[in-house]
């Protein structure tokens, strides 16, 4: 008797990123012309579509979901992915691109991204929890999630526009008050931003956290005290150097569950990007190599 042939899904988001999908199905289709497994492609349809793909896909047995468009939809897909045994494939299309740069996959070739998957190797990363909801890249508050709140509210996307929002948000921007708890160490601090991080930047090699490893079972806390105007630009070039953890006004720490607490009944905060509104209580946790994806080799190991 035969064994059941295995199925492979590409779900295309054919109006999010920045990247040409054009030619993507053809080149899907070349590549799994001659293998065994069956590929199927579909496209998403609106908002919340691809998670309920992807919970068809774990229904129905699928081995591999390829997901292809912007950053939002590849965290979406891996949300709806992780804790299940279905692989999952990223072809990159984003303006930030941070999970597939943290992973060291192809950015602006489709054939070499889906040779990547073709090829078989997986990774078994980290999925963070924040407040019931997952992320793979980023979470933070203060100066990031108000930028991250202005970049969405513009019509346009893109590095340009995302520097356009930090410097109009740093211009208007106050520091906050926090209690950080992080596995059993208490932190009182005024800062300009608190971010979580899973990987070791933001997007667009802004790296915040230059140590963290998506597969390591933990979670980064990264928190810049405030620091006077005129050290704005070489706190920016820090990031672009990996060398933030360096500044004088910046403390890193390492665990697996951190709660956060600040004076306002509501406040955004940022979530791999997308903007959330959320109360004066943030609980982050983390399920550890929860989420397979292909990746060329195996990640270094940055601890």
């Amino acid at each position: 008797m035969n064994s059941p042939c295995r199925r492979v899904l590409a779900i295309i988001n054919p109006i999010s990123g920045v990247g040409s999908k054009t030619r993507t199905p053809e080149l899907l289709a070349d590549a799994y012309n001659q293998r065994e497994e069956e590929l199927l492609i579909t496209y998403t349809k609106g908002e919340g579509h691809a998670t309920q793909l992807v919970q068809e896909a774990i229904e129905h047995q699928i081995e591999t979901v390829i997901a292809i468009g912007g950053d939002g939809t590849i965290n979406e897909i891996a949300g709806a992915l992780h804790g299940s045994s279905v692989k999952m494939g990223i072809i990159p299309k984003g303006s930030g691109n941070g999970l597939a740069r943290a992973l060291g996959l192809p950015l602006s070739d489709d054939a070499e991204a889906i040779k990547v998957i073709t090829e078989g190797h997986t990774t078994a990363i980290d999925t963070g929890i924040v407040n019931g909801k997952p992320f793979f890249c980023t979470c933070g508050v203060g100066f990031d999630a108000e930028m991250t709140k202005r970049y969405a509210e513009t019509s346009r996307r893109g590095l340009l526009t995302y520097i356009r929002a930090a410097i109009d948000e740093y211009i208007a921007f106050k520091p906050q008050n926090y209690r950080i708890t992080i596995d059993n160490e208490v932190i009182e601090t005024r800062a300009f931003l608190v971010t979580i991080a899973n990987i070791d930047q933001y997007g667009n090699n802004f790296y915040i956290a230059p140590g963290a490893s998506p597969s390591d079972g933990l979670l980064d806390l990264v928190i810049l005290q405030p620091f006077a105007p005129l050290l704005a630009g070489h706190v920016a070039l820090q990031l672009v150097t990996k060398s933030i953890d360096k500044n004088s006004s910046v403390y890193n720490y390492r665990g697996a569950r951190i709660i956060i607490e600040r004076d306002c009944e509501k406040a955004p905060a940022q979530v791999d990007g997308e903007s959330v509104m959320t109360g004066d209580r943030i609980e982050i946790g983390i399920k550890k190599q929860s989420l397979l994806v292909y990746t060329p080799t195996p990640l270094p190991d940055k601890k």
